[in-house]
Protein backbone atom coordinates (compact mmCIF):
# COMPACT_ATOMS: atom_id res chain seq x y z
CA UNK A 1 0.00 0.00 0.00
CA UNK A 2 2.82 2.39 0.91
CA UNK A 3 4.50 1.81 -2.49
CA UNK A 4 1.28 2.60 -4.36
CA UNK A 5 0.82 5.82 -2.37
CA UNK A 6 4.38 6.90 -3.10
CA UNK A 7 3.93 6.25 -6.83
CA UNK A 8 0.68 8.19 -6.86
CA UNK A 9 2.31 11.15 -5.14
CA UNK A 10 5.17 11.19 -7.67
CA UNK A 11 2.66 11.23 -10.53
CA UNK A 12 0.86 14.16 -8.95
CA UNK A 13 4.10 16.08 -8.46
CA UNK A 14 4.95 15.62 -12.15
CA UNK A 15 1.68 17.31 -13.05
CA UNK A 16 1.86 20.96 -14.06
CA UNK A 17 -1.05 21.85 -11.77
CA UNK A 18 0.76 20.60 -8.69
CA UNK A 19 3.96 22.43 -9.66
CA UNK A 20 2.04 25.66 -10.07
CA UNK A 21 0.37 25.16 -6.71
CA UNK A 22 3.68 24.57 -4.92
CA UNK A 23 5.26 27.61 -6.60
CA UNK A 24 2.38 29.89 -5.69
CA UNK A 25 2.34 28.62 -2.10
CA UNK A 26 6.07 29.31 -1.69
CA UNK A 27 5.68 32.82 -3.06
CA UNK A 28 2.83 33.53 -0.66
CA UNK A 29 4.81 32.27 2.32
CA UNK A 30 7.88 34.34 1.41
CA UNK A 31 6.32 37.64 0.41
CA UNK A 32 2.90 37.92 2.02
CA UNK A 33 2.60 40.47 4.87
CA UNK A 34 0.33 37.95 6.56
CA UNK A 35 2.17 35.50 8.81
CA UNK A 36 0.61 32.17 7.81
CA UNK A 37 1.93 30.52 10.95
CA UNK A 38 0.90 33.31 13.34
CA UNK A 39 -1.04 33.02 16.54
CA UNK A 40 -4.80 33.55 16.13
CA UNK A 41 -5.09 36.70 18.25
CA UNK A 42 -8.64 37.65 17.32
CA UNK A 43 -10.03 34.40 18.75
CA UNK A 44 -8.80 35.24 22.25
CA UNK A 45 -9.52 37.82 24.93
CA UNK A 46 -6.33 39.89 24.98
CA UNK A 47 -6.67 40.63 28.69
CA UNK A 48 -6.32 36.88 29.37
CA UNK A 49 -3.06 36.52 27.46
CA UNK A 50 0.53 36.81 28.64
CA UNK A 51 3.07 37.66 25.95
CA UNK A 52 6.66 36.59 26.63
CA UNK A 53 9.54 38.19 24.72
CA UNK A 54 12.24 35.56 24.11
CA UNK A 55 15.52 37.27 23.27
CA UNK A 56 17.28 34.23 21.83
CA UNK A 57 14.34 32.95 19.78
CA UNK A 58 12.56 34.22 16.70
CA UNK A 59 9.21 34.08 18.40
CA UNK A 60 6.98 35.34 21.15
CA UNK A 61 5.30 32.88 23.50
CA UNK A 62 1.63 33.29 24.39
CA UNK A 63 0.26 31.97 27.68
CA UNK A 64 -3.38 31.71 28.77
CA UNK A 65 -3.49 33.18 32.26
CA UNK A 66 -6.68 31.29 33.13
CA UNK A 67 -4.77 28.00 32.88
CA UNK A 68 -1.17 29.27 33.00
CA UNK A 69 -0.33 27.10 30.01
CA UNK A 70 1.45 27.90 26.74
CA UNK A 71 -1.18 28.07 24.00
CA UNK A 72 0.80 29.35 21.04
CA UNK A 73 3.78 31.11 19.46
CA UNK A 74 4.10 34.19 17.27
CA UNK A 75 6.94 34.18 14.77
CA UNK A 76 8.93 37.41 14.53
CA UNK A 77 11.92 38.65 12.52
CA UNK A 78 14.88 36.28 12.31
CA UNK A 79 17.77 36.96 14.71
CA UNK A 80 15.94 39.95 16.15
CA UNK A 81 16.97 39.62 19.83
CA UNK A 82 13.66 41.28 20.65
CA UNK A 83 13.80 43.45 23.76
CA UNK A 84 10.16 44.18 24.54
CA UNK A 85 6.63 44.32 23.18
CA UNK A 86 3.94 46.98 23.62
CA UNK A 87 0.20 46.85 22.99
CA UNK A 88 -1.60 49.82 21.47
CA UNK A 89 -4.16 51.10 24.02
CA UNK A 90 -7.07 49.95 21.82
CA UNK A 91 -5.61 46.43 21.54
CA UNK A 92 -5.49 46.46 17.75
CA UNK A 93 -1.71 46.38 17.31
CA UNK A 94 1.33 44.90 19.00
CA UNK A 95 4.75 46.48 18.54
CA UNK A 96 7.97 44.48 18.89
CA UNK A 97 11.40 46.07 19.35
CA UNK A 98 13.71 43.90 17.21
CA UNK A 99 16.93 45.21 18.70
CA UNK A 100 19.54 43.29 16.69
CA UNK A 101 17.80 44.01 13.35
CA UNK A 102 17.22 47.74 14.00
CA UNK A 103 13.52 47.24 13.40
CA UNK A 104 10.21 47.87 15.06
CA UNK A 105 7.74 45.26 13.87
CA UNK A 106 4.07 46.25 14.03
CA UNK A 107 1.62 43.35 14.12
CA UNK A 108 -2.05 43.90 13.28
CA UNK A 109 -3.86 41.63 15.74
CA UNK A 110 -6.99 41.41 13.57
CA UNK A 111 -5.38 40.49 10.26
CA UNK A 112 -2.00 39.06 11.40
CA UNK A 113 -0.31 41.38 8.91
CA UNK A 114 3.15 42.56 9.95
CA UNK A 115 5.14 45.62 8.98
CA UNK A 116 8.87 45.85 9.66
CA UNK A 117 9.87 49.49 10.15
CA UNK A 118 13.56 50.39 9.91
CA UNK A 119 14.71 52.60 12.80
CA UNK A 120 18.04 53.56 14.36
CA UNK A 121 20.63 51.26 15.88
CA UNK A 122 19.60 49.22 18.92
CA UNK A 123 15.89 49.95 19.47
CA UNK A 124 14.91 48.76 22.93
CA UNK A 125 12.29 50.63 24.96
CA UNK A 126 9.20 52.30 23.53
CA UNK A 127 5.86 53.88 24.34
CA UNK A 128 2.61 54.25 22.39
CA UNK A 129 0.39 57.31 22.66
CA UNK A 130 -3.06 57.07 24.25
CA UNK A 131 -4.73 57.85 20.89
CA UNK A 132 -2.93 54.81 19.32
CA UNK A 133 -1.33 57.07 16.70
CA UNK A 134 2.31 57.49 17.72
CA UNK A 135 5.11 55.20 18.82
CA UNK A 136 8.43 56.53 20.09
CA UNK A 137 11.39 54.20 20.51
CA UNK A 138 14.86 54.92 21.87
CA UNK A 139 17.67 53.65 19.64
CA UNK A 140 20.20 53.20 22.38
CA UNK A 141 23.29 52.50 20.28
CA UNK A 142 23.26 55.50 17.93
CA UNK A 143 21.73 58.13 20.20
CA UNK A 144 18.53 58.65 18.22
CA UNK A 145 14.80 58.40 18.85
CA UNK A 146 12.41 57.22 16.13
CA UNK A 147 8.93 58.71 15.86
CA UNK A 148 6.59 56.23 14.13
CA UNK A 149 3.16 57.01 12.75
CA UNK A 150 1.13 53.86 13.49
CA UNK A 151 -1.66 54.92 11.12
CA UNK A 152 0.83 54.79 8.27
CA UNK A 153 3.20 52.23 9.85
CA UNK A 154 6.25 54.29 8.99
CA UNK A 155 9.01 56.25 10.68
CA UNK A 156 8.32 59.95 10.15
CA UNK A 157 11.34 61.32 12.01
CA UNK A 158 14.60 60.14 13.53
CA UNK A 159 15.62 62.63 16.18
CA UNK A 160 19.30 63.03 17.05
CA UNK A 161 21.29 64.38 19.96
CA UNK A 162 20.50 61.86 22.71
CA UNK A 163 22.87 59.81 24.87
CA UNK A 164 21.83 56.15 25.02
CA UNK A 165 18.10 56.98 24.91
CA UNK A 166 16.43 54.46 27.20
CA UNK A 167 12.88 54.63 25.87
CA UNK A 168 10.13 57.26 25.94
CA UNK A 169 7.25 58.46 28.10
CA UNK A 170 4.39 60.04 26.13
CA UNK A 171 2.01 62.45 27.87
CA UNK A 172 -1.70 61.59 27.56
CA UNK A 173 -2.24 64.63 25.31
CA UNK A 174 0.34 63.23 22.90
CA UNK A 175 1.89 66.69 22.58
CA UNK A 176 4.96 66.04 24.68
CA UNK A 177 7.38 63.12 25.02
CA UNK A 178 10.09 62.69 27.66
CA UNK A 179 13.25 60.80 26.72
CA UNK A 180 15.51 59.35 29.45
CA UNK A 181 19.22 59.37 28.59
CA UNK A 182 21.00 56.38 30.12
CA UNK A 183 24.33 57.89 29.13
CA UNK A 184 23.74 61.35 30.63
CA UNK A 185 22.05 63.19 33.46
CA UNK A 186 19.62 64.64 30.96
CA UNK A 187 15.96 64.24 30.08
CA UNK A 188 15.06 65.06 26.49
CA UNK A 189 11.77 66.78 25.73
CA UNK A 190 10.13 66.29 22.33
CA UNK A 191 7.41 68.79 21.44
CA UNK A 192 4.40 68.46 19.16
CA UNK A 193 6.37 69.78 16.18
CA UNK A 194 9.20 67.29 16.92
CA UNK A 195 11.43 70.00 18.36
CA UNK A 196 13.75 68.87 21.17
CA UNK A 197 15.40 70.36 24.22
CA UNK A 198 17.09 69.01 27.36
CA UNK A 199 16.45 69.25 31.09
CA UNK A 200 19.41 68.80 33.45
CA UNK A 201 18.67 66.49 36.39
CA UNK A 202 20.73 65.56 39.44
CA UNK A 203 23.55 67.52 41.02
CA UNK A 204 26.15 65.82 38.82
CA UNK A 205 24.55 66.67 35.49
CA UNK A 206 26.64 65.69 32.48
CA UNK A 207 27.63 62.73 30.33
CA UNK A 208 27.97 59.30 31.81
CA UNK A 209 30.47 56.64 30.72
CA UNK A 210 29.78 54.35 27.79
CA UNK A 211 32.03 51.49 28.91
CA UNK A 212 30.51 48.11 28.15
CA UNK A 213 30.64 44.98 30.23
CA UNK A 214 32.76 42.47 28.32
CA UNK A 215 32.21 39.64 30.82
CA UNK A 216 29.48 37.93 28.87
CA UNK A 217 26.35 40.05 28.93
CA UNK A 218 27.25 42.18 25.90
CA UNK A 219 25.53 39.79 23.50
CA UNK A 220 22.25 40.81 25.12
CA UNK A 221 23.15 44.50 25.02
CA UNK A 222 23.52 44.80 28.74
CA UNK A 223 26.40 46.87 29.93
CA UNK A 224 27.92 48.09 33.15
CA UNK A 225 28.53 51.83 33.40
CA UNK A 226 30.42 53.21 36.40
CA UNK A 227 28.29 56.36 36.44
CA UNK A 228 24.62 56.00 35.65
CA UNK A 229 22.28 58.26 33.75
CA UNK A 230 18.48 58.31 33.62
CA UNK A 231 16.66 55.00 33.07
CA UNK A 232 13.06 56.20 33.03
CA UNK A 233 10.74 59.18 33.40
CA UNK A 234 7.80 58.11 35.59
CA UNK A 235 4.63 60.21 35.59
CA UNK A 236 2.25 60.64 38.50
CA UNK A 237 -1.28 59.45 37.77
CA UNK A 238 -2.50 62.99 37.07
CA UNK A 239 0.64 63.64 34.96
CA UNK A 240 1.32 66.90 36.78
CA UNK A 241 4.72 65.65 37.89
CA UNK A 242 7.41 63.27 36.70
CA UNK A 243 9.89 61.42 38.90
CA UNK A 244 13.40 60.96 37.55
CA UNK A 245 15.97 58.83 39.38
CA UNK A 246 19.54 60.00 38.85
CA UNK A 247 22.09 57.35 39.74
CA UNK A 248 25.13 59.62 39.79
CA UNK A 249 23.61 61.93 42.39
CA UNK A 250 21.82 59.30 44.51
CA UNK A 251 18.66 61.34 44.17
CA UNK A 252 15.24 61.58 42.56
CA UNK A 253 14.27 64.79 40.78
CA UNK A 254 10.63 65.91 40.69
CA UNK A 255 9.67 67.63 37.44
CA UNK A 256 6.72 69.99 37.03
CA UNK A 257 5.44 68.83 33.63
CA UNK A 258 3.54 72.05 32.88
CA UNK A 259 6.66 74.21 33.24
CA UNK A 260 9.31 71.52 32.62
CA UNK A 261 11.14 72.69 35.71
CA UNK A 262 12.69 70.68 38.54
CA UNK A 263 10.82 71.64 41.70
CA UNK A 264 12.50 69.31 44.19
CA UNK A 265 15.42 66.93 44.52
CA UNK A 266 14.98 64.06 46.98
CA UNK A 267 18.00 62.23 48.39
CA UNK A 268 17.56 58.46 48.27
CA UNK A 269 19.86 55.45 48.49
CA UNK A 270 22.93 54.80 46.37
CA UNK A 271 22.55 54.27 42.62
CA UNK A 272 18.75 54.49 42.30
CA UNK A 273 17.48 52.55 39.27
CA UNK A 274 14.14 54.23 38.47
CA UNK A 275 10.79 55.16 40.04
CA UNK A 276 7.67 52.98 39.86
CA UNK A 277 4.26 54.55 40.49
CA UNK A 278 1.81 52.68 42.73
CA UNK A 279 -1.64 52.11 41.15
CA UNK A 280 -3.35 54.20 43.86
CA UNK A 281 -1.12 57.18 43.03
CA UNK A 282 0.16 57.47 46.59
CA UNK A 283 3.76 56.32 46.32
CA UNK A 284 6.79 56.24 44.08
CA UNK A 285 8.97 53.21 44.79
CA UNK A 286 12.67 53.49 43.94
CA UNK A 287 15.06 50.48 44.12
CA UNK A 288 18.59 51.59 45.00
CA UNK A 289 21.06 49.02 43.69
CA UNK A 290 24.14 50.70 45.15
CA UNK A 291 23.22 50.02 48.77
CA UNK A 292 20.43 47.45 48.27
CA UNK A 293 17.64 49.58 49.73
CA UNK A 294 14.17 50.59 48.55
CA UNK A 295 13.05 54.21 48.88
CA UNK A 296 9.36 55.00 49.36
CA UNK A 297 8.35 58.53 48.33
CA UNK A 298 5.00 60.19 48.99
CA UNK A 299 3.90 61.29 45.50
CA UNK A 300 1.62 64.02 46.89
CA UNK A 301 4.11 65.76 49.19
CA UNK A 302 7.26 64.78 47.24
CA UNK A 303 8.96 63.60 50.42
CA UNK A 304 10.83 60.45 51.39
CA UNK A 305 8.71 58.51 53.89
CA UNK A 306 10.68 55.27 54.28
CA UNK A 307 13.89 53.49 53.38
CA UNK A 308 13.40 49.72 53.42
CA UNK A 309 15.79 46.78 52.96
CA UNK A 310 16.10 45.66 49.35
CA UNK A 311 18.07 43.10 47.37
CA UNK A 312 20.89 42.60 44.91
CA UNK A 313 20.46 43.90 41.35
CA UNK A 314 16.80 44.94 41.57
CA UNK A 315 15.19 45.12 38.11
CA UNK A 316 11.51 45.89 38.67
CA UNK A 317 8.57 46.60 40.95
CA UNK A 318 5.01 45.22 40.72
CA UNK A 319 1.93 45.94 42.81
CA UNK A 320 -1.49 44.65 43.65
CA UNK A 321 -4.22 46.84 42.15
CA UNK A 322 -4.72 48.75 45.41
CA UNK A 323 -1.06 49.73 45.49
CA UNK A 324 -0.71 48.66 49.12
CA UNK A 325 1.28 45.49 48.45
CA UNK A 326 4.43 45.49 46.37
CA UNK A 327 6.86 43.00 44.86
CA UNK A 328 10.46 43.93 44.04
CA UNK A 329 12.48 41.68 41.74
CA UNK A 330 16.02 40.95 42.94
CA UNK A 331 17.84 39.38 40.02
CA UNK A 332 21.07 39.00 41.99
CA UNK A 333 19.49 36.81 44.67
CA UNK A 334 16.80 35.10 42.55
CA UNK A 335 14.16 36.41 44.90
CA UNK A 336 11.03 38.51 44.78
CA UNK A 337 10.82 40.73 47.86
CA UNK A 338 7.39 41.52 49.37
CA UNK A 339 6.38 44.86 50.92
CA UNK A 340 3.40 46.32 52.76
CA UNK A 341 3.13 49.96 51.73
CA UNK A 342 0.42 50.68 54.31
CA UNK A 343 2.75 49.86 57.21
CA UNK A 344 5.90 50.67 55.19
CA UNK A 345 7.54 47.34 55.96
CA UNK A 346 9.24 44.53 54.13
CA UNK A 347 7.15 41.46 54.95
CA UNK A 348 8.93 38.59 53.23
CA UNK A 349 10.62 37.17 50.16
CA UNK A 350 9.95 34.46 47.62
CA UNK A 351 12.91 32.33 46.49
CA UNK A 352 12.64 31.12 42.91
CA UNK A 353 15.26 28.42 43.34
CA UNK A 354 18.55 27.45 41.81
CA UNK A 355 18.96 28.15 38.12
CA UNK A 356 16.61 31.13 37.92
CA UNK A 357 17.68 34.57 36.70
CA UNK A 358 14.78 36.95 37.13
CA UNK A 359 14.33 39.78 34.65
CA UNK A 360 11.05 41.74 34.56
CA UNK A 361 7.39 41.04 35.24
CA UNK A 362 3.82 42.08 34.48
CA UNK A 363 0.77 42.12 36.73
CA UNK A 364 -2.57 40.85 35.42
CA UNK A 365 -5.34 43.45 34.87
CA UNK A 366 -7.25 42.04 37.85
CA UNK A 367 -4.14 42.42 40.00
CA UNK A 368 -4.29 38.79 41.11
CA UNK A 369 -1.19 37.35 39.42
CA UNK A 370 2.33 38.48 38.65
CA UNK A 371 4.27 36.85 35.81
CA UNK A 372 8.06 37.00 36.19
CA UNK A 373 10.42 36.13 33.32
CA UNK A 374 13.48 34.00 34.12
CA UNK A 375 16.05 34.07 31.32
CA UNK A 376 18.54 31.40 32.40
CA UNK A 377 16.10 28.48 32.73
CA UNK A 378 13.61 29.50 30.02
CA UNK A 379 10.79 29.78 32.53
CA UNK A 380 8.03 32.02 33.76
CA UNK A 381 7.17 32.20 37.47
CA UNK A 382 3.58 32.96 38.46
CA UNK A 383 2.94 34.61 41.84
CA UNK A 384 -0.54 34.45 43.32
CA UNK A 385 -0.90 37.90 44.91
CA UNK A 386 -3.36 36.76 47.59
CA UNK A 387 -1.48 33.70 48.83
CA UNK A 388 2.08 34.48 47.57
CA UNK A 389 2.30 30.96 46.23
CA UNK A 390 4.57 30.47 43.24
CA UNK A 391 4.40 28.08 40.32
CA UNK A 392 6.79 27.64 37.43
CA UNK A 393 5.88 27.45 33.75
CA UNK A 394 8.77 25.69 32.04
CA UNK A 395 10.01 25.79 28.45
CA UNK A 396 8.36 29.06 27.46
CA UNK A 397 11.15 29.94 25.01
CA UNK A 398 14.83 30.72 24.74
CA UNK A 399 15.98 33.46 27.15
CA UNK A 400 12.66 34.98 28.28
CA UNK A 401 13.44 38.65 28.83
CA UNK A 402 10.18 40.54 29.19
CA UNK A 403 6.46 40.08 29.79
CA UNK A 404 3.52 42.10 28.46
CA UNK A 405 -0.18 41.88 29.27
CA UNK A 406 -2.84 44.01 27.61
CA UNK A 407 -4.03 46.55 30.21
CA UNK A 408 -1.67 45.03 32.79
CA UNK A 409 1.13 46.63 34.79
CA UNK A 410 3.95 46.50 32.24
CA UNK A 411 7.53 47.75 32.15
CA UNK A 412 10.92 46.69 30.84
CA UNK A 413 14.53 47.02 32.03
Amino acid sequence: MSTNLANSFQILMRGSAMKKFVSIFCLVVCFSPVNLFAFDWKSHDLSHLVVVTNRDANELTIIDMTTDEVIGKQKIALNSQAHMTAFAPDGKKLAIAATANNLVTVLDLNTNETKDIIVGSGPEHMDISKDNRWLYVGNIEDGTVSAIDLDQNQEVARLKGFYEPHGATIMASGKKVYIPNRGAQLVGVVGASLTTNDILVGSLAGLASFERDQAGASMHRERSIPTNGVANVTLTLDEKFAYIATGDANSVSVLDTAKDQIIRTISVGMDPWRAYASPNGKHMIVPNNGDQTVSVIDAHTHTLVATLPGGIDMTGVNFDNEGTKGYVISRGSNQVLIYNFLTLQKTGQLAMGKGARLETASTSPAGTKIYVASSSNNSLYVIDVKSDRVKQIKNVGSFPWGVSIYKGQNYCH
